[in-house]
């Protein structure tokens, strides 16, 4: 019978609730989808690209004028920069969400599978003694099996 330690990943990266949104762009653009957030060795949150994605809508996106068939980006027009200077302006506290599900190494891998498909989760954070330790993903799982 597998278990959550047979899958747990353990290359975690994580931010503080100070953390800049830059920072947390830089992060999920190496791949990383859900980063949790930690104040004092404790989790108090996670970021997940949805939580960047709809806070505010989408990220902002220059306007683009479009002449025949030659497309130019307006990055300098006034109303993009204030939507970017908005994003930019973000720490992690003001975006992070709770966290939905929490295990352990010893829980019962299916167990925990059949609770993330229940609840409609891609991932569960694991703990050991109250501290994070790692984390199973929809994508640690498939890459697993």
């Amino acid at each position: 019978m597998k278990k959550v330690k047979d899958v747990v990943n353990r290359n975690l990266i994580t931010v503080s609730p100070s953390s800049s949104f830059e920072e947390v762009i830089n992060i999920m653009k190496k791949g990383v989808g859900k980063v949790p957030v930690l104040e004092n060795e404790k989790v108090v949150g996670i970021i997940t690209r949805d939580d960047i994605l709809v806070k505010e809508g989408k990220f902002p996106l220059p306007p683009v004028i479009a002449f025949w068939e030659v497309m130019i980006t307006l990055p300098g027009n006034k109303e993009y920069q204030e939507k970017l200077n908005k994003f930019s302006s973000y720490k992690v506290e003001d975006i992070m969400s709770k966290v939905k599900m929490y295990s352990s190494l010893e829980d019962n891998l299916e167990d925990v599978v059949t609770e993330m498909l229940n609840k409609k989760i891609s991932y569960t954070l694991v703990l050991e003694n109250e501290k994070l330790v790692g984390i199973v993903t929809k994508s640690d799982l498939i890459k697993h099996f």
